[in-house]
């Protein structure tokens, strides 16, 4: 394709790919962070649709004329990046609710950071199984998977494809629901430990009244937590390795109840 002979059909076509992708980055954990400039979120996007234009340019059907018909075909295609980027979003919400819910039994439930990506105050704790999540996401090279699933989405929801359905959105609303059964997975060995201690202190508050339990308690407590977040770090890395193929696998099959097929 010779990008110096580009007629307007070829350039609506394009508008529409970078759409899809925008849309997508601007959903996607890590590069849709508000931390991240606007700029280089456009630029990317920008360098990615010049890249999968000429790929998926030869199978795209013919434009509507009508101006209002064009933008609504726009919205279906920022529909399909949005999709796939909110998707990812709850699964690292759900890891730093584990670390939310961790932090409150640990006795850290005001001990707050900021967090860079959504510029909010978080849980110190949650703030670290977070930070666990991206680097495992990185390294898995789910970046890239993410940038492989937008160029295969055209062959499953092609242009102007794009249908909001009764399944997709069970799917949808299921995901929500799967994103607290993450959380509570991925943090179940600290927080059923920690009951146990709480357990532990009170029947020893009961038999022992002279002994201060809270005095003692919040000591055994802080230890018995942060021992057990270093213990548990690989098993998190090998749950968090089984969730991100299964956040790859349902997006696709998200994708192809969009798409029809």
């Amino acid at each position: 394709m010779n990008w110096l002979d580009i007629d307007v059909l070829t350039f609506q076509y394009f508008i529409l790919v970078f759409a899809r992708l925008s849309s997508m980055i601007a959903f996607t954990p890590l590069i849709g962070s508000a931390n991240v400039p606007v700029t280089t979120k456009i630029g990317l996007s920008f360098l990615l649709s010049i890249v999968i234009f000429p790929i998926v340019y030869r199978s795209f059907p013919m434009l509507p004329e009508h101006i209002m018909m064009f933008w609504a075909l726009m919205v279906r295609e920022v529909l399909v990046g949005v999709l796939i980027g909110v998707i990812g979003s709850l699964m690292f919400s759900a890891v730093q609710l584990s670390g939310q819910i961790f932090g409150m039994q640990i006795g850290f439930g005001i001990v707050n950071v900021m967090d860079p990506l959504s510029e909010d105050q978080v849980s110190i704790l949650g703030q670290f199984e977070f930070l666990i999540a991206i680097l495992l996401f990185l390294v898995l090279d789910g970046h890239h998977v993410f940038i492989r699933i937008i160029a295969n989405s055209y062959s499953i929801v092609p242009l102007g494809a794009f249908r909001l359905t009764e399944p997709m959105g069970r799917e949808i609303s299921e995901w929500l629901t799967k994103a607290f059964v993450i959380a509570f997975k991925v943090g179940m060995p600290m927080i059923f430990t920690l009951l146990m201690v709480s357990v532990g202190m009170g029947v020893i508050a009961r038999t022992v009244p002279q002994m201060n339990v809270f005095i003692v308690g919040l000591p055994i407590q802080i230890f018995t937590g942060l021992f057990l977040l270093g213990a548990s770090v690989m098993l998190m890395a090998s749950l968090m390795h089984g969730y991100f193929n299964d956040m790859f696998r349902d997006i696709y099959m998200l994708l192809r109840m969009a798409g029809g097929t």
